[in-house]
């Protein structure tokens, strides 16, 4: 194995199990606040006194989101020198010209998700977080649209890195460099 391969695929498989992570928190949050809100514990039920069960569940999905928003920003914010230290890698270790395109590509996709995708699903999400379902119908949109983009183009990084793995590995048997 050439020197370079192995700081490459662990790079690669923290930057994929760190997205696999994020996608199972994201989940988690929302599922446990909707859990807690529903499971009539008579000691919350104390704390949180003449709190509506609907109050209750609105304020512990907002507590949710809230956590999920400061993750993904972070999170977006982390890719980056790991997308770097992996393109860097890449190009100067002689990876293949097909490693160092999708390692461009994937680090490019942090990037955008990261300086607006991210910011401005936060900023749109904090507008509708306490709005009735049917106000701020456009806001709501844009707000859906973006969520809808950043899973997209998550899936479609995690997909690259699978892909740039398996180029990696592949050259790795081969004793030669990934295409």
């Amino acid at each position: 194995m050439k020197r370079w391969q192995a700081p490459l695929l662990v790079l690669l498989g923290a930057w994929i199990g760190c997205t696999l992570f994020m996608w199972q928190v994201a989940i988690q949050n929302f599922a446990v606040a909707e859990s807690v809100s529903s499971a009539g514990s008579e000691d919350l039920r104390q704390v949180v006194g003449d709190l509506s069960a609907e109050s209750l569940r609105t304020a512990l999905r907002y507590q949710a989101s809230e956590v999920n928003r400061l993750f993904f920003a972070g999170w977006g914010w982390v890719q980056l020198p790991l997308g770097a230290a992996v393109l860097l890698i890449a190009c100067f270790a002689g990876s293949g010209r097909s490693v160092q395109v999708l390692a461009a590509i994937m680090t490019a996709i942090a990037l955008g998700l990261a300086v607006y995708v991210v910011p401005e699903t936060v900023r749109l999400g904090r507008m509708i977080d306490f709005a009735p379902e049917t106000a701020l119908p456009g806001v709501r949109n844009s707000f859906w649209t973006l969520h809808h983009t950043y899973t997209s183009a998550d899936a479609l990084k995690l997909a690259l890195g699978l892909v740039t793995v398996g180029l990696v590995w592949r050259g790795r048997k081969n004793g030669e460099p990934a295409t």
